[in-house]
């Protein structure tokens, strides 16, 4: 930990300003650095890193700010925290005089250029608070550090980086002590980023002096160059998603519409000078996300660098069918690309932004095929550290960085979430955790309601039910049935917690809410997929899951926003519509994803005519249902972690075969199936300590 008189240091005059320490040491066996920033830090000692993460420390809601600067004004009391690290540097320290140094740099800090959702700035001053016990020996900031501006002369998250080596001047300052913030210290969590793989991209063509390079895939991360470029030249990378007809970079999807607070539009860029000599510059403080580069100025190599949380995929799946492997490896690379700093982000260029929808949607497909449980430990926390304190009212975007959403599919996250993760590891501490703030919101959407339904939310925010797709299903329609639906996990979970005598409340208040919704729009409309959240939340059944199948069968692509089409996966699986489900994944036509493979696409898209980002993982989190329901494999209703499957596929006629695996707490689960002209041939292989049903 933190020795006592430990301060915080640092300074606002400079990007990414480098402090400095010079301490003497007998070189013990064990020394352990402790160490946090404000915003990101990169430590070294005697040069060398103390670890192979990036943009440490993990996002959070860092300290207090003003609320009411945001686009849409909020004056919710938070909790706020900040992660520190230990890291073991006994075999980084020599014996006698060594250096610590700590480059911080903004990140989500300080931020004051990208303005969409408002001022989201935490403070004006980089900072930093170490201790290093090394034997008998303790070093720790107090103050008496320099601090000295190097090569990156601008650092923007959402912008880029400057690097110019030659503008080093070796002056040293005396850091700034400051006060400690008003936050929690706590230990590190979650997953961090890192360079996960490199990709050699391939030289297209030059347009206008510029060389455009393409990567062959969306990916997030950086691009590293090598260059002996004549001292003084400028070389400039920018980034964008896709081309113009004219086979220059198309910065629209990315961000290129934005503007920043001084009118700059908000393009990724970064700019190397070179000094004369061989060199290889690299970001460190910033990602972009891309599939094309250009290039200006004279480099001899570019390598690729793909980084996000260190999250691996854990699941296999194959059939014979492109629809359904596109959908299973595009929503794969958005979600991927779109974790960093152990949040799942809307897109990771434009926003970067950790809304609650999003991350509601995609998590149980993100749980079932990749290694999650740190990362959405951690994430559950910022939905719980984002929730106002007073009056029980969820964000939007968690951490709190703005944006608007709606209170069924966003703010009910903080149900919707922890339930996912107590379903997919078995852990009910997260559900003992969570069930209070799960009551105070719901207690907070009572006050949003009238007669029975849901109709407002906070004033001057949105109060959406879905989104992404026009026309959207009645907002009260929609934010009452995910009422509903949380109403119904809380009767569950309160006896699982020992709270049992509260489920009839729950019951009760549920009873309510369903009557206003049959009453305000029963019959209820099967188009932009307002029936699936109907039958979703238990309010129809068979009859409207058929019309729902007919009216897809019909039109031959979805109509509908994220939330909804989250929910048509899985209602027309569920009530036998398999068939279906595998017609809309064989369009090519908009609104279907292989129209967006057809056009390019290596990661899914925020629209499905491709407006915007085509970075987005939302429109996957049916991905969980080919797992669940085509290969069949589900967890008996009343168990969880995997203890208990049944295993029951939902096939379509034109399908042949289809096998994958997932890994569970228990170990790997694996299922295939074959359609033969003896029947169905389905093969299971179970771990130890799972009981198989259905078989």
């Amino acid at each position: 930990m933190f020795h006592p008189a430990a301060r915080w240091i640092g300074t606002d005059r400079a990007d990414v300003p480098v402090i400095r320490r010079r301490f003497c040491v007998n070189a013990p066996e064990n020394a352990t650095l402790t160490i946090t920033g404000l915003g990101y830090f990169e430590a070294r000692i005697n040069g060398q890193s103390v670890t192979d993460a990036r943009f440490l420390p993990v996002i959070s809601d860092y300290e207090p700010r003003d609320l009411s600067t945001l686009a849409y004004p909020l004056f919710d009391k938070l909790t706020h925290r900040v992660y520190y690290y230990a890291f073991d540097v006994s075999a980084l320290l020599r014996e006698g005089e060594n250096e610590l140094t700590i480059t911080l740099a903004p990140g989500f800090y300080r931020q004051h250029e990208k303005t969409e959702e408002g001022d989201t700035s935490f403070g004006e001053y980089l900072k930093t608070i170490y201790t290093i016990h090394a034997g008998d020996c303790t070093v720790f900031s107090d103050g008496s550090e320099t601090w000295q501006e190097e090569a990156i002369r601008y650092c923007n998250l959402y912008y880029g980086e400057v690097i110019d080596p030659a503008a080093v001047t070796g002056e040293a300052y005396p850091v700034t002590v400051l006060p400690a913030p008003e936050t929690a210290l706590c230990p590190a969590a979650g997953t961090p980023d890192r360079v996960i793989r490199t990709v050699t991209p391939q030289k297209l063509h030059t347009v206008n002096g510029r060389t455009v390079w393409d990567v062959g895939e969306n990916i997030s991360g950086v691009v590293r160059v090598t260059t002996h470029a004549a001292a003084g030249t400028r070389i400039t990378l920018r980034f964008a998603e896709n081309l113009s007809p004219e086979g220059e970079l198309n910065f629209h999807t990315a961000g290129g519409h934005c503007v920043s607070k001084n009118g700059r539009p908000q393009i990724m860029e970064d700019v190397f000078v070179a000094d004369g000599t061989a060199r290889t510059f690299e970001p460190t403080f910033v990602w972009h996300a891309f599939r094309y580069f250009d290039v200006e100025g004279a480099i001899d190599t570019a390598e690729v660098l793909v980084i996000h949380s260190d999250v691996d995929v854990t699941a296999t799946f194959e059939v014979p069918h492109e629809g359904a492997t596109f959908l299973y490896d595009a929503f794969l690379q958005a979600q991927q690309n779109n974790m960093h700093g152990s949040i799942p982000s809307d897109c990771p260029h434009r926003e970067r932004l950790g809304y609650t929808g999003d991350g509601q949607v995609c998590a149980p497909a993100a749980m079932l095929t990749m290694d999650t449980k740190a990362f959405y430990e951690k994430w559950i926390t910022d939905i719980l550290d984002c929730q106002d304190t007073v009056g029980g009212h969820v964000q939007h975007t968690a951490p709190l960085m703005g944006g608007g959403g709606g209170p069924g599919g966003w703010g009910c996250a903080i149900v919707l979430v922890p339930w996912a993760y107590y379903r997919q590891y078995g852990d009910v501490d997260m559900l003992r955790r969570c069930y209070e703030p799960m009551c105070r919101w719901m207690a907070y959407l009572d006050t949003r309601m009238e007669n029975g339904l849901i109709v407002r939310e906070e004033e001057k925010g949105w109060c959406l039910g879905d989104w992404a797709v026009q026309p959207l299903p009645p907002a009260a329609f929609v934010n009452t049935c995910y009422y509903i639906q949380c109403m119904r996990l809380l009767e569950k979970i309160s006896p699982l917690v020992g709270r049992a005598e509260k489920a009839a409340g729950f019951a009760a208040r549920r009873a309510v809410a369903e009557d206003a919704v049959r009453r305000e729009f029963a019959p209820f409309p099967v188009e932009y997929g307002g029936s699936a959240f109907a039958v979703w939340c238990g309010l129809a059944g068979q009859e409207l899951a058929d019309k729902t199948a007919a009216y897809y069968d019909a039109l031959g692509h979805f109509d509908t926003g994220f939330l909804a089409t989250d929910l048509l996966f899985e209602v027309l699986f569920e009530y036998g519509h398999a068939d279906t489900v595998w017609h809309l994944l064989s369009g090519e036509e908009a609104g279907c994803y292989l129209y967006q493979k057809r056009r390019g696409g290596t990661a899914l898209w925020e629209h499905w005519t491709g407006g915007f980002s085509h970075d987005h993982p939302m429109y996957g989190g049916g991905v969980r249902t080919l797992f669940t329901h085509l290969l069949g494999m589900k967890q008996h209703p009343d168990t969880a972690g995997w203890t208990r499957v049944v295993i029951d596929p939902k096939i379509p006629q034109d399908l042949p075969w289809a096998k994958g695996s997932i890994e569970t707490p228990l170990g790997t689960l694996s299922v295939s199936w074959e359609q033969t002209e003896y029947g169905l041939s389905l093969t299971v292989d179970a771990p130890e300590g799972m009981t198989v049903e259905g078989v």
